[in-house]
């Protein structure tokens, strides 16, 4: 009932969305592929910090959803933002912990995170993944078609390498309700052969899911760099469509870089709006 009861005041809200079709543009909403708050297999915690800045004209109320596989519970982050102003949160599940009235364990879990403002401002997020000295960033993505894969909208993902020095992981969000994606990943290098082979990946709604695309390609030696990957939906044709992230680590340093997920094709179009939280 409560998430009902949130999700049915939030329709009013949501009606006049004035920026669907930009991909970066302050919007009411934001999502992020991927928070974690875990231990690291090398030492140390990997912990996501939260910047939101309210671009609206009166305060920012801010209501997040976590999601690991089912729909997270709706919860109001405290205090409000006022107009023009950031807040910043060192780690946004601990902050989700401590707000959260169930007896909910956010510590070993990663999953995807929805940032809506209540208060019908618009807003941009951003997110740091950190441990320690070791970090990779994710900007907070609009939910419009340039952000998302369906079938006939396929994306790409540039600046994949397997070699000594670094590796590449890739990461998948599918912030629908009740629509399942049946997802196929080719790598191509820089001579538009495929690397390896072809795969697919099945991501149920509500679910955040990440992998290396050589391993699941087959590639598990030999160097390769200036890399790409196709992306294309085999299956799910509504709803708003998966969000990609990916990223690189350097083998010695444990360095991290962001690799954006983009449009293969034209893109930038408004999206239906997701089903469940409008």
């Amino acid at each position: 009932m409560k998430k009902l009861l949130c999700v049915a005041g939030f329709l009013v809200l949501a009606a006049g969305l004035p920026l669907w079709g930009y991909d970066t543009s302050p919007a009411t909403i934001q999502v992020v592929p991927e928070a974690i708050w875990a231990a690291a297999t090398g030492g140390g915690t990997w912990v996501t910090e939260v910047q939101i800045t309210n671009f609206g004209a009166s305060a920012a109320s801010i209501q997040v959803y976590f999601d690991t596989g089912t729909s997270g519970a709706p919860i109001n982050l405290p205090g409000t933002i006022p107009s023009m102003n950031s807040v910043k949160y060192a780690n946004i599940l601990a902050t989700i912990d401590s707000a959260d009235p169930s007896a909910t364990v956010y510590y070993g879990k990663a999953g995807g995170l929805w940032v809506l403002c209540t208060s019908a401002q618009n807003i941009q997020v951003h997110a740091q993944t950190v441990n320690a000295n070791f970090g990779k960033t994710f900007p907070g993505l609009n939910l419009v078609s340039g952000n998302s894969a369906l079938q006939g909208r396929p994306m790409i993902i540039q600046g994949l390498i397997r070699n000594a020095s670094y590796r590449t992981s890739v990461g998948v969000y599918n912030v629908d309700v009740s629509v399942t994606y049946t997802l196929r990943f080719t790598i191509y290098n820089s001579a538009y052969a495929v690397v390896g082979s072809y795969f697919e990946k099945t991501v149920n709604p509500y679910t955040q899911i990440s992998f290396n695309p050589f391993v699941q390609a087959g590639v598990t030696s030999g160097d390769y760099d200036n890399c790409w990957l196709y992306i294309e939906a085999i299956t799910g044709s509504t709803g708003y469509g998966p969000v990609f992230y990916g990223s690189l680590a350097n083998n010695y340093t444990n360095d991290t870089y962001a690799l954006m997920a983009k449009q293969y094709g034209a893109g930038g179009t408004a999206a239906p709006a997701p089903p469940g939280r409008y």
